[in-house]
């Protein structure tokens, strides 16, 4: 009997104390969502100041295109940060909604009312809800408008790029009087040192002129003739192939552009060498 009514009592404590454990745990989850809307709330505060900066910095610094580049950088980390933000009450949502389900819709008018516990649970959690879709609401908007800025840098950057283009410089400087006299000047000078030395050189050098041409033409010409019969194979293309293969006429193209090239080398450095 004594057991029994032991047992009694303590089923009547654990009833008692329930609603005040629901409660607890209810106001703890309530601290811990306020905490993290708080949380977000300074962030997306910070990032809607640091906006503010930067669209006046674009004002500012409309014709610097690497200024715009680099306020461009920015929003785009920036506009991470608000996503994060308005992801990061994903879980949370979830949960609630989930509860939301497990409570069910309040009682029509007739049926028996539902115990107050369940009601201001209830209550509670569309508050939290409101409150979480509000600061979801801030951060879309937010990058929304951090969007609309880099569109409207990219527009900047485009025109710039233009206006680069099209921009029109005053030429009246570069056909002055005075830049044709000296450019007549310069020139001038040019042709009467290439004529004294010509002059010069076919005077009192003509024979070794000459004998320094013939030296490198025959060079050049020993090295072009005796190049094509020793490597001729290598340039010519085989005219039984009617699909060559694309390494073959890349090798085909290669010797034959190389040989007249070292040719010509040879005889400017021949020439270059023995006058």
């Amino acid at each position: 009997m004594l057991f029994r009514l032991l047992r009694f009592v303590l089923v009547l404590a654990i009833v008692a104390s329930a609603p005040l454990s629901l409660d607890a745990v209810a106001q703890g989850l309530d601290q811990a969502a306020s905490g993290v809307v708080a949380d977000q709330q300074k962030i997306l505060q910070d990032l809607t100041t640091r906006t503010d900066t930067l669209e006046r910095k674009i004002q500012e610094d409309g014709d610097d295109d690497a200024s715009l580049v680099d306020i461009r950088l920015q929003l785009e980390e920036m506009s991470r940060g608000a996503l994060n933000s308005a992801l990061a009450f994903r879980p949370r949502l979830s949960e609630i909604n989930a509860r939301l389900d497990q409570l069910g819709a309040p009682p029509a008018a007739g049926q028996p009312p539902e115990p107050d516990i369940v009601t201001s649970e209830r209550q509670a959690l569309a508050s939290e809800k409101a409150e979480i879709n509000a600061v979801i609401a801030a951060a879309q908007s937010l990058s929304i408008r951090i969007s609309g800025l880099i569109a409207k840098i990219a527009n900047m950057r485009s025109e710039l790029f233009r206006n680069l283009l099209t921009k029109r410089y005053v030429l009246s400087d570069a056909l002055s009087p005075e830049v044709i006299s000296d450019a007549n000047g310069e020139f001038t000078g040019f042709y009467k040192a290439v004529s004294s030395w010509l002059t010069f050189a076919f005077k009192f050098k003509f024979q070794a002129v000459l004998a320094a041409t013939l030296t490198a033409l025959s060079l050049a010409a020993v090295l072009f003739v005796g190049g094509r019969r020793l490597f001729g194979r290598v340039f010519e293309a085989d005219p039984s192939v009617e699909d060559p293969s694309y390494l073959s006429r890349l090798s085909v193209a290669f010797w034959s552009t190389l040989l007249p090239t070292l040719a010509v080398g040879v005889f400017l450095v021949s020439t270059v060498f023995f006058f």
